[in-house]
């Protein structure tokens, strides 16, 4: 079970680091990308594309480690973390929202700043809620 739990958590924590990227890198490639001449700009959204489709592979990776690693040591009982791993579900579920909003307005209709501030805000409550709960 040691192994098992080990294995899940790099793929977590792997997981975490492709989506953080992505959630710092896309602001600024659609900055870049407002800017740039037409040919550059469609390079520079088809880099963006496959970032988005990257961060969201990443991130059904992050959530099924996270529920496997649960089940695996706390019987699938997320109160038995207490209250700071409650809230870094909550923070999870708020880039989940950010993420399913996105897929369903379109990318296009979606502001990369905002979106950037909020996946971006939110990673960071999940990193300081984890350090909470398991220190």
């Amino acid at each position: 079970m040691d192994l098992a739990f080990k294995i899940l958590l790099i793929i977590h924590l792997l997981s975490l680091v492709a989506g953080g990227a992505t959630g710092v890198a896309m602001p600024l490639l659609a900055r870049q990308a407002a800017k740039a001449e037409p040919e550059t700009r469609a390079m520079l959204m088809s880099i963006g594309a496959r970032l988005s489709t990257n961060s969201r592979i990443a991130l059904l990776f992050m959530i099924a480690s996270g529920f496997a690693m649960l089940w695996l040591r706390y019987g699938g009982n997320p109160a038995a973390l207490g209250p700071w791993f409650l809230a870094k579900l909550g923070f999870v579920g708020i880039i989940l929202a950010a993420t399913a909003i996105a897929l369903v307005l379109g990318r296009e209709r979606i502001n990369p700043r905002l979106f950037g501030m909020v996946t971006t805000l939110s990673l960071l409550a999940i990193i300081v809620s984890s350090v909470m709960t398991f220190s």
